[in-house]
């Protein structure tokens, strides 16, 4: 009890409440919620996995929109989140892919490494510059920090869900068109993956790169 006391006494109250506001609580339950999903979905539960997956991109969604809210945003909480759309929306959803399609696995992983590195590299160059995301010179990123860059996710995340559940059924057959729903849905949103994509490389990346290479040549100079 005396060290928890003193934990108290010396900050660790202020502590707990970033630990446990409300974002960071549903962040810790998006991580539950992704080891659930994939425990299952790699018992060929492809319902429950494709729901679990689904309800963190909603939740990953509400999260931000709490912290902003009540504003209750802090270093920790932007981390937490990273790392969580990395395990999820990337390593997690395309080790899965890679399992159950085996002949796109060095495609698949390609893309995650594109995915990861561009952000990572960016994250830091804003970083170390204390540069904003929203005021960089590169025309395609400024596109992406609009309405377009918040369709292109939810664009690139869909398309994995369904990419994952026509492995398993094509949906409801579309009366006429005679295809399946799940099929007829994800075409359209590879566009947005492919538009991510670029964006991720040309955009990002080049644009953290040009930022670095500046930094290192003002301090040489």
């Amino acid at each position: 009890m005396a060290i928890v006391r003193d934990y108290m006494d010396y900050g660790g109250k202020r502590k707990i409440d970033v630990l446990l506001n409300a974002p960071n609580i549903i962040c810790y339950v998006r991580a539950v919620l992704f080891m659930w999903g994939i425990y299952r979905a790699l018992d060929h539960d492809y319902v429950f996995g494709a729901a679990m997956y689904l309800t963190n991109c909603v939740l990953d969604e509400v999260d931000g929109k709490i912290a902003r809210k009540f504003k209750q945003r802090s270093k920790f909480g932007e981390l937490l989140d990273v790392i969580l759309d990395f395990t999820v929306n990337e390593l997690g959803i395309k080790t899965l892919l890679c399992m159950i399609y085996p002949d796109y696995a060095f495609i698949l992983l390609c893309h995650t490494v594109i995915n990861v590195f561009s952000t990572w590299i960016y994250r830091q160059s804003c970083d170390l510059t204390d540069a904003d995301m929203k005021k960089t010179s590169n025309w395609l990123l400024h596109v992406y920090e609009g309405d377009l860059g918040y369709y292109t996710i939810w664009g690139d995340w869909i398309f994995w869900l369904m990419f994952y559940l026509v492995r398993y059924t094509t949906g409801p057959v579309v009366p006429v068109l005679n295809i399946g729903l799940w099929v007829i849905i994800m075409w359209p949103c590879f566009i947005f993956t492919i538009i991510r994509t670029v964006i991720s490389v040309f955009g990002k990346i080049v644009s953290a790169v040009d930022v670095l290479v500046s930094v290192d040549i003002e301090k040489v100079d």
